[in-house]
């Protein structure tokens, strides 16, 4: 119950960040509610505090911004992986063109983080999605690149998650941690992006549209 609990505080927070009001229901209505999300949860990894949700409910950006020269980057309710909007990423020009979100004050030296970021693309064809960090410690000489994940057949007009887990060593001072989504073999490809989470730890936990859509019930 109490990972029910954390789970739902969580998301009905972002729903009142994103200006739903809560609607009279009945104890009936919410106790099968309850049991629903009760089986939903219990395919969810559990919940360690998160550092960074981006669902783009509130409908603003939410902290990404367009990462390349004429990359436009717009909040969009065309299409979504949970909720009613995605962020929507366009006029890319290069592989590593996309959207990206500064960490550098946010996370921490002699931390493992777990990262999951949810991507889709309609261009008619599988492609080839990545979830990259750009960093620069003190310790660097030069910006290096490390791959989180890296998908080489996204289908055409399907939500697919990007995750991984991203390990900081101790002792450095982070000048630069950038995570970005891009796409490297396809140098002109259009994308949506949602539902970014960050944890500290290797227990991960995603938002599913199922668990999202459950607790907007109770609330909206």
């Amino acid at each position: 119950m109490k990972r029910v609990f954390s789970i739902c505080s969580l998301l009905i927070v972002l729903f009142f960040i994103a200006g739903c009001a809560k609607a009279p229901m009945s104890n009936t209505e919410q106790n099968q509610i309850l049991e629903e999300i009760k089986k939903e949860v219990a395919s969810v990894p559990n919940i360690p505090n998160a550092l960074i949700i981006t669902t783009f409910e509130s409908s603003k950006e939410e902290g990404w911004t367009a990462r390349g020269d004429n990359v436009k980057i717009l909040v969009t309710d065309k299409e979504a992986h949970t909720g009613k909007y995605s962020l929507y990423v366009s006029g890319r020009s290069a592989g590593w063109h996309g959207a990206q979100i500064q960490l550098k004050d946010i996370l921490k030296p002699g931390k493992v983080y777990s990262i999951s970021v949810w991507v889709m693309q309609k261009s008619g064809s599988s492609q080839y999605l990545g979830l990259t960090m750009q960093r620069k410690y003190d310790t660097d000489s030069n910006t290096q690149y490390d791959w989180i994940k890296h998908e080489n057949n996204v289908p055409n007009g399907k939500w697919v998650e990007l995750s991984g887990t991203y390990e900081i060593p101790a002792n450095v001072s982070i000048l630069d941690l950038s995570l970005y989504v891009e796409a490297p073999s396809n140098t002109s490809l259009d994308f949506y992006i949602d539902d970014l989470v960050i944890v500290e730890g290797k227990s991960a936990f995603r938002i599913t549209p199922k668990l999202f859509e459950l607790v907007a019930k109770v609330i909206k």
